[in-house]
């Protein structure tokens, strides 16, 4: 059963396009806000940044957890029935496309889900690139977006500027890694803390 739309509240959903949990979760954002009842606010964040800043690690370089992390990925994705292709690229430096997705996020918020979801599937089913230009255009050609303009923004300093703050203000409410949710300033952590989101909503 579907709960009615709460007036002023949103799931901020902070992301990055070179995080698998992140893919996972991106996949049923739709599915979690309807039956939260709030709309999902898409914040695209570099999670390298927030690393430096927390001194975290990324699971892939400790040789059981990533050895862990691939049967743990497949499952989750049987799990949701939705494609997962290890990247042969992984990890790679997520700059330019989270810098992309800023840019949408600031210029044509209705298509942000659009080009990050394009940007998700392009490099954890399809083993593409995020970071190129050609797939870069093609998530701007999905959404809708002029891709000259969005390839043109990534080296904008307003962008560059605007991503830095959200990565700043991820982690100063208290984020650590990729993918978090926010309802307010309740935190949820992981792919595996959607169901727990979902709960918290619907008993407040």
């Amino acid at each position: 059963m579907l709960r009615a739309a709460v007036p002023g509240r949103c799931i901020e959903f902070f992301f990055d396009v070179g995080s698998p949990y992140s893919y996972l979760a991106a996949t049923q954002m739709e599915r979690v806000g309807a039956r939260a009842g709030l709309p999902v606010r898409w914040r695209p964040f570099l999670l390298g940044g927030v690393f430096r800043a927390t001194g975290n690690e990324m699971p892939a370089r400790v040789p059981a957890k990533a050895r862990y992390m691939i049967d743990d990925l497949t499952r989750w994705a049987r799990h949701y029935g939705v494609p997962l292709r290890i990247p042969s690229r992984f990890p790679v430096v997520t700059l330019r496309p989270q810098r992309a997705l800023v840019h949408v996020e600031t210029t044509a918020p209705h298509a942000l889900a659009t080009a990050a979801m394009e940007l998700f599937r392009a490099y954890w089913a399809e083993d593409l690139d995020p970071t190129s230009d050609a797939v870069l255009a093609r998530a701007a050609d999905v959404a809708g977006l002029p891709r000259d303009e969005l390839l043109a923004a990534i080296e904008a300093q307003p962008v560059k500027d605007a991503l830095r703050a959200t990565t700043e203000e991820a982690v100063a409410r208290g984020a650590f890694g990729a993918p978090t949710m926010f309802v307010g300033d309740a935190m949820f952590w992981g792919n595996d803390r959607l169901e727990l989101l979902v709960e918290s909503v619907r008993a407040s």
